[in-house]
């Protein structure tokens, strides 16, 4: 009976999420007080692997914070926060914004609309392995791709679209997403990202922007028989202009993972963390080149370092408050309740994946955040993968890979209110055209994560 308590508290913690409460808080909220209820039902062990008791329940709550935070900050919180500032930099020099151009500069040879937004979708998903911001990646692909749609006859609407997806499948070793499954996991971003992501990937990718280019010739098509039309805004975003060469220079980082790695020099192994100091000092030196200013260029690590704290503020506190969250669910007998009702239902991989793919849909529609429902959740893959007797990542990916699909359909998620509000569209409007799409890859997700697992 007390393991039902935890419910009235999950849908608490989603409600006051929806209603725009701090996420973080809510999460930490929601986990202390099932801590408080697992305790006076009788649960005193909640403490996390390897920390002692202070001696005193009441510090014991924070206790669990504490610990939780030293072990997230100085392993996968440090990664995130790393390839966070290393972001910051590439936009601050232009680099960013160079890639942008000189990857998507092909699209203008291509005459027909509808395929070039099929491709624009595709090249996007590609940029976002090295631009892990939705909201950035889309912006920065409306400043250099917009005039050449326009000039060849997207509409602007059917451009946010496909823009407000481009970041769906949060690839790569740069996503937040994607260090959280390879944590749970036990492995290392880079062999996740090419023995897992890449082998459903591509077809994913080929399905949605298959349905991009039906989805939106349609909506096009009757938006034209109604007499709706749009006017594209102007796209109010800073860019730095930059050589062309520093194109290279955001994929340095995924070059030297996979380089010095079991993929090819398999004697010298690089962490994301070395690779993306490594690959600063590389970009840092190629900006004194450039600009001749040593004060300046100096002075610009500071743009990582503030990269680095927002990263902490917004990602790592939220992974922080979801694994209290966890250990809340742990303590009350939430999992256990769980995993027992699997056991006894006789519930298979397939019939779970969909039940934990719909609980973080449910909560990234209503959240408009990929990361909340996937850290909230993610920590649950390893006892429910070894109850059904599969591999940990054959539950992970799908799990990781839906919640920035539904994300790309949620009216309240950043990249689609920034995208609706350029195309001068209301963000319902938008995630219109972008969930047909959105679905078409949740299926063939689910399809392929039954045929793989």
């Amino acid at each position: 009976m007390i393991p039902l308590l935890s419910l009235p508290i999950i849908f608490g913690a989603g409600y006051l999420i929806v209603k725009k409460y701090n996420t973080q808080a809510a999460l930490f909220a929601a986990g202390l007080l099932m801590i408080l209820i697992g305790v006076a039902s009788g649960n005193t062990d909640f403490l996390p692997s390897g920390t002692n008791s202070s001696g005193a329940i009441v510090f014991d709550f924070f206790l669990v914070i504490k610990a939780l935070s030293s072990s997230t900050v100085a392993n996968l919180g440090l990664i995130i926060m790393s390839v966070a500032g290393f972001s910051s930099y590439m936009n601050h020099i232009g680099a960013a914004n160079a890639m942008v151009q000189v990857s998507t500069k092909p699209l203008s040879l291509i005459k027909s609309p509808y395929v070039v937004l099929a491709l624009t979708y595709v090249l996007g998903q590609i940029i976002n392995i090295f631009i892990p911001s939705a909201v950035g990646l889309a912006m920065l692909l409306l400043v250099a791709m917009y005039p050449v749609l326009v000039r060849i006859g997207c509409t602007p609407a059917s451009t946010a679209a496909v823009l407000a997806t481009t970041a769906c499948l949060d690839l790569g070793p740069a996503s937040g997403n994607s260090l959280k499954a390879a944590e749970v996991i036990g492995i290392d971003a880079a062999t996740y990202f090419v023995n897992h992501q890449i082998v459903v990937a591509p077809v994913i990718m080929a399905v949605i922007a298959v349905l991009h280019f039906f989805c939106q010739r349609w909506f096009d098509k009757k938006d034209a028989e109604n007499g709706v039309t749009y006017e594209l805004k102007e796209v109010e975003q800073d860019t730095v202009e930059a050589p062309k060469w520093f194109a290279i220079l955001p994929i340095l980082p995924l070059l030297m993972l996979l380089t010095f790695s079991n993929f090819a020099i398999s004697w010298i192994k690089v962490d994301v963390v070395t690779a993306m100091f490594t690959s600063l000092f590389i970009a840092m030196v190629c900006d004194f080149i450039v600009n001749r200013d040593g004060k300046k260029v100096a002075a610009s690590l500071k743009i990582f370092l503030d990269g680095m704290g927002k990263a902490f503020a917004s990602v790592v506190s939220l992974i922080i408050a979801a694994q209290t969250f966890v250990v809340g669910l742990s303590t009350i007998g939430f999992i256990g309740m769980l995993l027992g009702a699997t056991s006894t239902a006789g519930l298979g991989y397939l019939p779970m994946i969909i039940v934990m793919v719909t609980i973080i849909g449910a909560t990234a529609l209503l959240s408009g955040s990929g990361n909340a429902p996937f850290f909230s959740f993610s920590d649950l893959a390893p006892q429910i993968a070894s109850t059904l007797g599969v591999s940990t990542a054959a539950f992970a990916l799908p799990m990781q890979l839906s919640s920035g699909i539904f994300r790309s359909f949620s009216p309240v998620a950043g990249v689609v209110i920034a995208c609706a509000g350029v195309a001068g569209i209301s963000p319902i409007e938008l995630v219109k055209r972008t969930a047909i799409p959105m679905m078409g890859g949740l299926v063939t997700l689910v399809a392929m994560s039954a045929m793989i697992g």
